[in-house]
């Protein structure tokens, strides 16, 4: 009598496993990135450049860092939107499959949590300039 049930504990197979599951989160990345400059108008950051060369003024940092808080708060937006969206997707649609639902689970509580830190850190700005005067 033989043994019928083989384990397959060839590593190029486990590799290249592993290499289909990168690929396939790269993909997915990849995918992300270009979808959200699709929905992004030109960066914010390269709209209005620093005036540059007014000796001691802080006009140009005034520019940058209002430019680096524009793409920060339209990357919150949208990714948060988006991450928030396909996490309840893959969630609702798991069904049977337990890693697949704890995936979406995740995802949906990270996407909820860049939508709240979307509109706090509006509130905190808003609140700083109210003091700023």
């Amino acid at each position: 009598m033989t043994n019928q049930h083989t384990t397959d504990s060839d590593p190029d197979t486990n590799s290249l496993r592993r290499f289909r599951r990168v690929l396939n989160f790269e993909s997915l990345l990849v995918t992300a990135f270009f979808s959200l400059m699709l929905f992004v108008s030109p960066a914010a950051a390269q709209s209005s450049g620093p005036t540059g060369g007014s000796g001691g003024s802080v006009a140009g940092w005034e520019t940058i860092l209002t430019n680096l808080y524009d793409v920060v708060y339209t990357t919150l937006q949208y990714a948060g939107l988006t991450v928030l969206v396909l996490g309840l997707i893959v969630w609702l649609t798991a069904r049977t499959n337990s890693q697949r639902s704890e995936t979406g689970m995740k995802l949906t509580l990270g996407g909820g949590a860049m939508v709240i830190a979307y509109f706090g850190l509006g509130a905190l700005v808003s609140l700083l300039e109210f003091i700023a005067g």
